[in-house]
């Protein structure tokens, strides 16, 4: 093989290497994003809503909820908020039994913290990001 074809037949490499990286760009850059992806944040939220529920745990009885939205370089999240009053007969363990179970079936921390007011707040967390945060208030009076 004389030169001038070892050069060419380097080239024509070349060239069909970097057809093939412009045929892999251009096919993901095309590529559809995936939005309707269920996050652990939502799915995390929606099983908190049915333990909830189960646990008779009316709309009236929500005092405050809310959602933070959190993002990184890497990722974006909610954070869901909520404050529930209870009667003084429920007893918070109740909640704490399911919460756990939910927890662990989803791979997620849950802490519990006894705050100075008597309140109770549960926390579902990974070790980067927090995703939700119950806050049981015990209702005062007699029911």
């Amino acid at each position: 093989m004389s030169g001038k074809n070892k050069k060419e037949s380097i080239l024509v490499k070349i060239y069909l290497i970097f057809l093939f990286v412009c045929g892999i760009t251009v096919w993901l850059a095309i590529q559809p994003t995936n939005n309707n992806k269920i996050s652990t944040d939502v799915i995390l939220d929606s099983q908190i809503v049915d333990i909830l529920i189960h646990k008779r745990v009316k709309q009236e009885d929500i005092l405050k909820q809310y959602i933070r939205e959190k993002t990184t370089s890497v990722a974006q999240w909610n954070e869901f908020y909520k404050t529930i009053k209870i009667k003084r007969k429920v007893k918070i363990k109740e909640f704490e039994k399911s919460f756990r179970s939910l927890a662990r079936s989803m791979k997620l921390g849950l802490s519990r913290i006894d705050n100075s007011d008597g309140s109770v707040t549960y926390k579902f967390y990974s070790p980067s990001r927090t995703y939700s945060n119950i806050t049981f208030v015990k209702k005062k009076g007699h029911n």
